[in-house]
């Protein structure tokens, strides 16, 4: 049974609302949802103006009702926790205005608003509720004074998840950088119910507590920030302090000079920390450890002691005198990247990762990222990486920057001939820096053309990236006619590649009949695979 309600004066082409009792909320939500999107021109809605009532009629009788204000508290609350920013529906009327102060979840999610950490500051001191289980806030070149009063109010009140971002735009990055010594810095409290702390501030500085202990933390996320002490963070980041703490990421810092991580952490990701001397990593249950651009262009000093760690991404100087890697027999898969060419930097990265090599003499997986800088000088390539652990999976990330790929490729395969899978993830690299030069080796007769390799363990392949150039299908031929005992092919093209249905039945035709190919194409903007037409 429903009870339909209109207005003597209700436009015709607008649909009318229906109030079903049977259905409950859920008959309703949709209309609910349309209505308010509408009212507040919010994405995903028509974009109308705010509706109007009609002016008092006493004919009009409920006629003039306002349903959607009318509706119970713990329904409007339910559709509030489903708005991208529920505490824009305060101006819709006096029964709205206090509404949203008792939601457990805050999102202020507009980085265009300068006042975003203001208005969440003022939420936070105004709220009804319970405590919060989440807030969100996305700013624009913050003030630290509100970044400290915002995470100082929802240390007492948050019980799961906060993200504060403070978008700093490119162009003013360096203007923000050098004067971030004369504004106020950011004291971390301390979050003893939050399981998820991610704070990426728009390089304000920031100071860990010297006490108090994050006792559910589980993730913690720190990008684009000036640390004031190094020493504080390692000891705040301790097993004492941070007892369930999981995962720890720390992305573009600066002012961490002495690192030092003693945690039961089991992944920890470090990137681009600017000034880093040296590191100490003490983890016996860490299972996975990043380092990318830690130490650039310095001498690195490191100890790393994870007895059970298996997966280990070195992007980074490295030299065996002074970085301690440990034993690491545990150790099942390494990421690293080379350059094909030659010049100061690609030589010493190059000879870096050949010393990292040496450390292992077999393991599961090597994922290799090699960027063809210089392809006229790609002899000195093929010197720095002349020997390969041995390995079974072989994963190869090319930037193809306008080369083929066949080359590289050719002479990582001739050192790797005892795998079982190969993958092999292509892409285009920069457009602007995409075209060989005249004198690149890609004009020259090529190696993998021409002689012959034999993998007589490799039972999978994967390529993705292709871009349907008859270079490519040349290279793909080449390579199975090395395979005689693949089971399986998978291959992924290039979403902006044009790829007929000639090409697709020529792939096809190319392995033997008992192996199974899948090709993945794209559609329409849609992933689908490949079935031949009947």
């Amino acid at each position: 049974m429903s009870r339909e309600i209109s207005s003597p004066t209700r436009d015709p082409a607008r649909p009318r609302c229906r109030v079903s009792r049977g259905d409950g909320v859920e008959s309703t939500m949709r209309g609910i949802r349309e209505n308010l999107r509408a009212a507040l021109c919010i994405p995903g809605g028509n974009r109308r103006p705010p509706p109007t009532l009609p002016p008092p009629d006493d004919s009009a009788g409920e006629g003039r009702e306002d349903l959607i204000s009318a509706l119970p508290d713990d329904v409007l609350l339910s559709v509030l926790l489903r708005l991208p920013s529920a505490a824009r529906t305060s101006v819709l009327s006096r029964r709205w205005r206090r509404l949203w102060a008792r939601l457990p979840e805050l999102r202020f999610p507009h980085p265009t608003d300068p006042l975003a950490l203001a208005r969440s500051r003022a939420a936070l001191a105004a709220l009804a509720g319970p405590a919060l289980r989440l807030l969100r806030v996305v700013a624009y070149d913050a003030d630290p004074g509100d970044a400290a009063a915002v995470l100082r109010l929802a240390a007492a009140r948050l019980a799961r998840e906060v993200s504060i971002r403070n978008v700093v735009p490119e162009c003013r990055k360096r203007a923000v950088v050098a004067r971030a010594g004369a504004r106020a810095a950011v004291v971390l409290p301390c979050f003893d119910r939050a399981e998820l702390l991610l704070l990426c501030l728009g390089y304000l500085r920031l100071v860990m507590p010297l006490s108090g202990v994050f006792a559910k933390l589980t993730v913690l996320y720190l990008s684009d920030v000036r640390f004031e002490d190094a020493c504080d963070l390692g000891d705040a980041l301790s097993t004492a302090r941070c007892p369930s703490l999981r995962k720890l990421v720390i992305h573009n810092a600066q002012g961490l000079s002495n690192l030092a991580i003693c945690s039961e952490s089991l992944s920890v990701d470090l990137r681009n920390l600017e000034g880093l001397q040296q590191l100490t990593v003490v983890a016996p249950m860490l299972r996975e450890l990043i380092i990318i651009n830690c130490f650039l262009m310095r001498q690195p000093v490191a100890g790393i002691s994870a007895p059970v760690l298996e997966k280990l991404w070195w992007s980074d100087v490295y030299d065996p005198s002074s970085v301690q890697l440990g034993e690491l027999a545990q150790l099942r898969m390494l990421v690293t990247c080379c350059f094909a060419g030659y010049g100061l930097f690609e030589n010493m990265q190059n000879c870096v990762t050949v010393l990292l090599l040496q450390h292992f003499q077999k393991i599961a997986f090597l994922g290799m990222l090699i960027i063809p800088t210089n392809m006229v000088n790609y002899q000195y390539f093929m010197e720095a990486t002349a020997l390969l652990p041995d390995i079974e999976n072989l994963h190869l990330r090319l930037a193809r920057h306008g080369h083929v790929v066949g080359t590289c490729v050719f002479h990582m395969l001739k050192i790797s001939t005892s795998i079982r899978r190969l993958n092999l993830d292509i892409n285009e690299g920069i457009k602007e820096k995409a075209a060989c030069s005249p004198g690149c080796v890609c004009h020259l007769p090529q190696d993998w053309e021409t002689k012959e390799l034999r993998f007589n363990s490799l039972e999978e392949l994967s390529i993705c990236g292709l871009s349907g150039a008859d270079c490519d299908f040349t290279f793909v031929k080449r390579l199975l006619g090395w395979m005689p005992v693949l089971r399986t092919i998978t291959m992924n093209f290039n979403p902006s590649a044009f790829v007929s249905e000639e090409l697709c039945k020529e792939l096809l035709c190319l392995p033997r009949p008992e192996t199974c190919m899948k090709i993945y194409l794209y559609r329409n903007g849609a992933k689908v695979m490949y079935t031949p037409a009947c």
